[in-house]
């Protein structure tokens, strides 16, 4: 009975592993348009203290241009957790949570140019992470994305040409 329940404990921790998750999961726009993408952490009733989150995007299609972290989270702006690379399509993003969080809530917002059409994905990379409070990552698996489809720009209409006849001549 002892074992069972010492297997019950250890197991509880992985049942309660925190998720992330992106919205929209799938994305349309135009060449030249901009788009938000909103990233939610949710503990599932453990607390969290710290998260990050490391995206990997196609840099020659998207284009980070701004992020701005939900109320309540403390940005870590240290080598490592703090990063726009837009040569190399890498965004990260590290913040504390005073007190910790043990439900979903958004962890940020990151604002993406669509550079030039053609389709990609924006991934959540392993190197990612969620600690507790005994800074043990219980982040469950990193296989969110969000895929993009970027459309080429409307050709501009040209007016039409109307046919002019030459000026009648006096006669």
């Amino acid at each position: 009975l002892l074992g069972a329940f010492g297997v019950m404990a250890i197991a509880a921790p992985a049942l309660a592993a925190t998720s992330v998750s992106f919205t929209p999961v799938n994305v349309s726009v135009k060449q030249g348009q901009t788009f938000t993408l909103t990233i939610g952490i949710n503990p599932q009733g453990v607390k969290n203290y710290t998260a990050k989150t490391e995206l990997h995007y196609p840099a020659g299609l998207l284009e980070v241009k701004s992020f701005t972290f939900a109320p309540s989270w403390m940005p870590l702006a240290q080598p490592g957790y703090d990063l726009t690379d837009n040569t190399n399509g890498v965004f990260i993003k590290t913040a504390g949570y005073p007190g910790g969080v043990s439900s979903a809530v958004t962890f940020g917002t990151v604002s993406f140019l669509a550079k030039k059409s053609g389709n990609g994905t924006i991934a959540l990379n392993s190197n990612s992470f969620a600690l507790d409070a005994n800074n043990q990552n219980i982040l469950a698996g990193t296989s969110v994305q969000s895929a993009v489809v970027i459309a080429a720009p409307a050709p501009t209409p040209t007016p039409p040409t109307t046919p002019t006849s030459p000026a009648e001549e006096p006669t």
